[in-house]
């Protein structure tokens, strides 16, 4: 069994034949079992400076990247939400021709955003209060994933600029669930 730090891959002569590497080293295959044990758990597979594998801790994640994480977390909830952005422009849209109809005392001509969603028993009034029902949980859901997003992300880069790698890997990993239970049951996620 060989080791390559170029490509951070194992290989086998048997496999391989002559496409390996020019930088292998040649390991045991106890220490090939060790080294993908140990990757399993957590570990990262590092190597000296002759390109010997050996197991080390992970490197703390930065700012940027708990930030990253955080964002992402944000944009999937969204997305769930809304599904494609043409979606959230219908959404947007609905609402607008749903507050308009609200506001004229739903008189007039039924909006076709709201009148889409007159179906299956629902009046042109049902079917607007249902829009704007919507809209204000979308609206909230969105203000609260920004202010939790934005202040996490403040809290995440002075816990690291304090020097508190696990307070920051924390307040992302409560920060990604309250993301998550932020969104529950609206939108496309209320099966609607």
């Amino acid at each position: 069994m060989y080791f390559s730090k170029s490509t951070g891959g194992f290989y086998s002569r048997e496999i391989h034949d002559d496409n390996m590497p020019a930088d292998v080293v040649e390991i045991t295959a106890e220490e090939h079992a060790v080294l993908l044990a140990g990757q399993s758990q957590g570990l990262v597979i590092d190597f000296d400076a002759a390109g010997r594998p050996f197991l080390a801790d992970p490197a703390p994640p930065s700012s940027a990247a708990l930030c990253n994480l955080i964002d992402a977390a944000a944009d999937a909830a969204r997305e769930a939400v809304a599904g494609d952005p043409l979606r959230a422009v219908e959404y947007e849209r609905a609402a607008m021709e749903a507050k308009a109809f609200a506001d004229a005392g739903y008189q007039g001509a039924v909006p076709p955003m709201v009148a889409a969603w007159a179906i299956n028993g629902r009046t042109p009034q049902q079917a607007a209060d249902s829009i704007l029902g919507e809209a204000a949980q979308y609206n909230a859901a969105l203000v609260q994933l920004r202010t939790v997003r934005l202040q996490a992300k403040e809290l995440v880069r002075a816990a690291m600029a304090a020097g508190n790698v696990e307070q920051a890997q924390d307040i992302a990993t409560q920060t990604i669930a309250s993301i998550e239970a932020a969104v529950s049951g609206i939108g496309n996620n209320a099966g609607v």
